[in-house]
């Protein structure tokens, strides 16, 4: 950067808080269009358009990736000739295994020996053109004397170190600086070292206004100094801390409980693998595979809140401001005050003003008004004196998790009555012959026996015989004539027919059968005579009507029939009598057995009588059914499954709550004490509070306060989770052993080993936090493995586990810690996306190594009426509009008109959309045709970006952009190829694994050449193949399948005769391993309920194995697919089959849902 473009003093002169920009001086370029430009300023305006195009480069480059990168102005440049390394690769085809060749040259160049992070800004002028200019995003100056170390040796570059540090501390490398020759100096100590070394230098190479701006990466001082000062800690120093993990098995192997849920402090949802990380925790060093979309943040969110509630002091420190943001952003939802102390980076393009507004800097500026609401008064001079709260005692968790038991308990007892409900029905149904009412079901099941049985039938014949004798003599003449004959006779009762009969008897045989009325007297008499006792016992009326008969001028046979008209008279009424005593009897006896008339007669019609060893299986089947009736009417009783799943979320939110104080309880309790000490930690609180407020980083006051460990100590003390980028780590705290009890590091996969080794050491335990299987940090600060060899041979650590700065053999911490055998366990439920869309890495990067994620997302949306959630779109390029191998206009243009497309439909209008290229140059012309349309990313909520740009971040729809258009760009796709001998194959690999499953909702890929025409063994080709397999999602068919039982073909009837147009009923619809009975969707609002049918089936009879997810009960089975988005409905069996349930009720509660 020419000195006549840019003032070095006015950006050294500037605002610390980088608000005001310098600007880049290119005025012919800024003054003319391009097709205006006069011929004597051609020239210049070339020259000045040459600089403005690289430093769109730089400003487009870091938009593109604002993880990694850092944009530097470096200045005071000199001239030295260093060793450095240079690495060669060699590939050994047969065994496919790289190897690294070191030779130790030297080089003259020169080298900036200041340095300053920026950022550049473009702002429109008056006449619309964009200008550049530069922030300070920092206000200290970094004095670049790594290079140096080779040359000086050890001891002469710590006292260079210790006197740059000076400068530092004293505020003389803290912007605004307005005398530059505090950099001259600082030159002038320097060289006098390297006279001591006779270094080959020229001493007047330097020169202050030397200017470059360059983007480089994020780089930082004090992690060099921190790792210098650890390499020349005593060995006892470093065995108080979790550094003593990478070469002491001691602590390594420790795998305890998980706690009850009464005694643990998850205020989140968790599943049980994010559950089980508890167990891991004792060890000195651990590792939690966090592969994407796994709950990650949620997990360390919840590990946070359990060991702040436990009385840890925790670190959580990630490369990535947006790692740290969201979890922020989840503990801030607790509203539990002083819980983290939140140090945000403002020069992250995540981060914003709300962001900076929850940093450390408000809470501690209000700690004393929060100490107030607590109940505790101040005197006149501000020391705390009374407690003047209430009670401040903690709400039991245990009440409520005992209540949530209960709720679980309940409705898995409801779900499973309902399941007996149903087999009980149908065992109802199969002896639905015998379901025969029966009197007294007591006395039927204690006397109804085979003699019993044969009792009552014989009665019953009995009865049957008499009763036809009676009806066929009543229906007689005869009858009637003795009626009149006797009618003032009652005969009921009476027994006269076996005295009738004797006398017929004896007249059949003695009777007269001549004409001589005395011989017919004389016979007479003498019968009277021997039979008289027998006539004594008739009536006179029947006696009379007797001695007619034998009076009367008949034949003895006449005679003998006229008795026997009178005898079956009289036994008519015998008859009647002993069918009322048959009657009577019978009454008793199925009385006895419990049964009436019919009932017997029912039951008989079931016996065979010749098999009477059926007797007992039909009174056991009559019974039975009796016993299952009986049975049926308790479990219909049984509460709504309904209102015990609502209760449940609501003992879950309380215990949430209930956490969420207790965490509140213990942190005050904490902050009360300290703040009881004395006035050293007001000081200290109010002097943080306004060194942050001074501006976006108040680095020189942490630097001082970190001389004195006990202060910094006091500030821990007050809040037990402090959150801050790994660099904020080295510069803010101090370098003292195991001053946090955790430290937690996210996204390690991203992470050298020598940003770890500084708070490793300011803990106990430390935590590793990534995926192995995603994208590597292949960037390494630091050229010289001095330190690296060092600690090495201190530790006697072996050569494969050992870390070097250069070459191909770039391996992250987690990667090392994941070798050195550190305890691990893996997140493996998937949340962020459909199967289909998470399947792609699920093939190729986890389930060959044993990781396998199991899906558990049914959230769907599909591209218009293509029922598919993974498309292609093949693009035909305008040769005519291309001007780059690197740019794809058509590409850029087709993705613009799709963005467009969904933007214009309901559906899409609140959707994140990224876009994604693995080409710089494609990201940014990606996004200057956007905001040419008038679209900005942060008011559109949408990303371009590059791909090393986007882990730990996601999108609902992801576009991706793939450039290539022909055979010969081949080259340009080496970092997708991953195969044959490729030296970087597994950085490659992480790189297309973030690539693609960054999507919750949808994936559009836009291809300028047929996928079958791209070369073989390149990640674009095995992606697109899959995309065409797996995009089309089998979730959306509407043929119904096979129901299950008579009572989803009943519901299903009902929703189809009464669900209007605009819905859609689906049955058997899986997920999770699951078969959720219905589905029904509101295809204008594009909510959906699942409904289960309780009773015919059991959560064991769908459990796919295969698929990964065990349970072990219903609540638990529903529990999973809430978690994968789902909302459910329950109808319980027993209502269904009740005549007084109204099923549209149902259908109401239904439609209601789906508004």
């Amino acid at each position: 950067m020419p000195k006549e473009h840019f003032g070095l003093i006015g950006l050294l002169n500037g605002d610390t808080d980088g608000s005001t920009g310098e600007l880049i001086n290119l005025d012919t370029f800024y003054s003319y269009d391009p097709k205006e430009v006069p011929k004597t300023k051609k020239e210049q305006y070339e020259k000045e358009k040459e600089l403005a195009n690289k430093i769109e480069d730089i400003y487009n480059k870091y938009r593109n990736d604002q993880f990694t990168k850092q944009t530097v102005f470096n200045f005071g440049y000199f001239e030295i000739e260093i060793p450095i390394e240079v690495n060669g690769d060699t590939i050994d085809l047969e065994n496919e295994e790289a190897e690294e060749i070191s030779q130790v040259k030297t080089k003259i160049d020169r080298y900036p020996l200041f340095a300053l992070p920026v950022r550049i800004e473009k702002e429109k002028s008056k006449g619309g053109m964009d200008k550049y200019f530069i922030y300070a995003v920092d206000p200290e100056i970094q004095v670049n004397i790594g290079m140096l170390e080779s040359i000086l040796g050890e001891d002469l570059y710590f006292q260079l170190l210790e006197g740059m540090g000076k400068y530092e501390m004293d505020g003389h490398l803290s912007l605004p600086i307005t005398d530059l020759d505090i950099f001259k100096e600082i030159w002038h100590e320097i060289k006098s070292k390297l006279r001591l070394k006779e270094a080959n230098f020229d001493e007047k190479s330097f020169s202050l206004e030397e200017i470059k701006i360059a983007l480089s990466p994020k780089a930082n001082y004090f992690l060099a100094e921190d790792l210098a000062k650890l390499a020349q800690l005593p060995e006892e120093e470093l065995a108080k801390t979790a550094l003593t993990s990478w070469a002491d098995d001691e602590g390594l192997n420790i795998e305890g409980d998980t706690p009850h849920e009464k005694e643990l402090y998850f205020p989140f949802l968790y599943d049980k693998y994010q559950l089980s990380t508890l167990s891991i925790l004792g060890n000195k060093a651990a590792i939690i595979q966090g592969p994407p979309g796994t709950g990650k943040s949620e997990t360390i969110s919840n590990i946070l809140c359990h060991l702040a509630a436990t009385g840890n002091r925790v670190l959580f420190v990630s490369q990535k401001a947006q790692a740290l943001k969201v979890v922020k952003d989840k503990l801030k939802k607790l509203d539990v005050k002083y819980l983290y102390g939140y140090l945000p980076n403002p020069n992250s393009a995540q981060i914003g003003e709300e962001d900076e507004a929850d940093g450390i800097a408000p809470q501690l500026s209000a700690l004393g008004a929060h100490i107030e609401t607590l109940g505790y008064k101040f005197n006149a001079r501000k020391h705390l004196v009374e407690y003047s709260g209430g009670n401040t005692s903690t709400p039991s968790i245990e009440q409520v998790i005992e209540e949530k038991d209960k709720y679980r308990n309940a409705l898995n007892e409801v779900i499973a009555t309902q399941q007996k409900y149903y087999q009980l029905h149908q065992e109802l149904l199969g002896l639905k012959e015998y379901d025969i009412d029966i009197s007294d079901f007591a006395g039927f099941a204690k006397s109804f026996s085979s003699a019993e049985w044969q009792e009552i039938k014989s009665a019953k014949a009995e009865i049957e015989s008499l009763g036809k004798v009676i009806k066929k003599y009543e229906r007689s003449d005869e009858k009637k004539e003795f009626d009149n004959l006797f009618s003032q006779l009652d005969l009921n009762g009476k027994h006269f027919a076996e005295a009738i009969g004797k006398l017929r008897d004896d007249v059949a045989r003695t009777g007269y059968d001549r004409r001589s009325n005395f011989f017919r007297k004389l016979n007479n008499v003498s019968r009277n005579f021997r039979l008289g006792e027998v006539r004594g016992k008739l009536p006179r009326e029947v006696v009379d009507y007797i001695d007619r008969i034998l009076t009367s001028d008949v034949s003895r046979s006449v005679a003998t029939k006229n008795f026997d008209s009178l005898y079956s008279h009289c036994y008519y009424y015998e008859n009647i009598q002993r069918l009322e005593n048959a009657e009577e009897k019978l009454r008793q006896r199925l009385s006895t057995c419990g049964v009436s008339d019919e009932e017997f007669d029912v039951i008989d019609g079931k016996i065979d009588s010749s098999t009477l060893s059926e007797l007992e299986e039909v009174k056991n089947k009559i019974l039975r059914v009796q016993e299952i009736k009986s049975e049926l009417q308790k479990l219909a009783k049984a509460d709504s499954t309904n209102k015990i799943g609502s209760a449940l979320k609501r003992t879950e939110q309380e215990r949430v709550k209930r956490v969420a104080l207790y965490i509140q309880n213990i942190v005050n309790k904490g902050i009360v004490e300290k703040w009881k000490q004395g006035i050293t930690i007001k000081q200290i609180v109010r002097k943080l509070a306004s060194a942050f407020g001074k501006s976006k980083k108040a680095f020189k006051t942490f630097d001082n306060l970190r001389k004195d460990s006990d202060n910094f100590n006091a500030i821990l003390d007050l809040i037990p989770i402090w959150i801050m980028e790994l660099d904020d780590a080295s510069r803010i705290i101090p370098l003292e052993a195991g001053i946090f009890d955790y430290v937690i590091l996210d996204e390690a996969s991203q992470c050298n080993v020598a940003y770890t080794l500084p708070v490793m050491y300011r803990t106990n335990r430390v935590l590793f936090v990534g995926d192995s299987e995603q994208m590597r940090d292949s960037t390494i600060m630091f050229k010289s493995n001095r330190v690296f060899d060092e600690l090495a041979r201190r530790y006697q650590i072996p050569e494969e586990r050992q870390i070097k700065a250069t070459g191909s053999a770039v391996q992250s911490v987690l990667d090392i810690a994941y070798k050195r055998g550190f305890m691990d366990r893996p997140l493996r439920y998937h949340y962020r996306s459909p199967a289909e869309l998470i399947g792609f890495s699920n093939d190729y990067f986890y389930r060959p190594k044993g990781k396998e994620l199991i899906p558990v997302n049914s959230n769907y949306l599909t591209y218009k009426d293509t029922n598919r959630v993974m498309l292609t779109h093949e693009v035909k390029s305008d040769w005519s509009e291309e001007f780059s191998d690197n740019v794809n206009v058509a590409e850029a243009k087709a993705i613009l008109d799709l963005f467009k497309e969904l933007r214009a439909d309901d559906r899409y209008r609140d959707k994140s959309i990224g876009i994604l290229s693995f080409f710089n140059a494609q990201a940014t012309f990606i996004r200057d045709l956007f905001e040419k349309e008038g679209f900005k990313e942060e008011d559109d909520n949408y990303k371009v970006s590059i791909i090393e740009g986007i882990q730990g971040d996601e999108k609902d729809i992801v576009i991706y952009s793939f450039v290539i258009r022909t055979l010969d760009q081949k080259n340009k796709y080496v970092p997708l190829t991953g195969e044959g001998g490729d030296i970087r194959a597994d950085i490659n690999k992480g790189r297309v694994n973030v690539a693609f499953s960054r999507a919750r909702l949808q994936v559009h890929c836009f291809v300028s050449m047929p996928p079958q025409e791209i070369p073989e063994k390149i990640w674009l080709k095995k992606y697109l193949e899959y995309i065409q397999e797996n995009g089309e999602v089998a979730f959306y068919s509407t043929d119904i399948k096979p129901f299950d039982s008579f009572f989803e073909e009943d519901f299903f009837n009902l929703m189809r005769a009464n669900l209007k147009r605009g819905y859609k009923i689906q049955n058997q619809v899986g997920s999770c391993g699951f078969k959720i009975d219905f589905v029904i969707s509101n295809m204008n609002t594009g909510k959906r309920i699942a409904i289960e049918c309780d009773g015919p089936c059991h959560f064991k009879d769908e459990i796919d194995e295969v698929y990964g997810i065990h349970i072990d009960s219903d609540e638990e089975r529903q529990r999973v697919l809430e978690a994968a988005g789902w909302k459910f409905y329950r109808i319980k069996y027993a209502d269904w089959l009740d005549e007084k349930f109204d099923r549209n009720t149902v259908v109401s509660a239904i439609i209601d849902l789906l508004k």
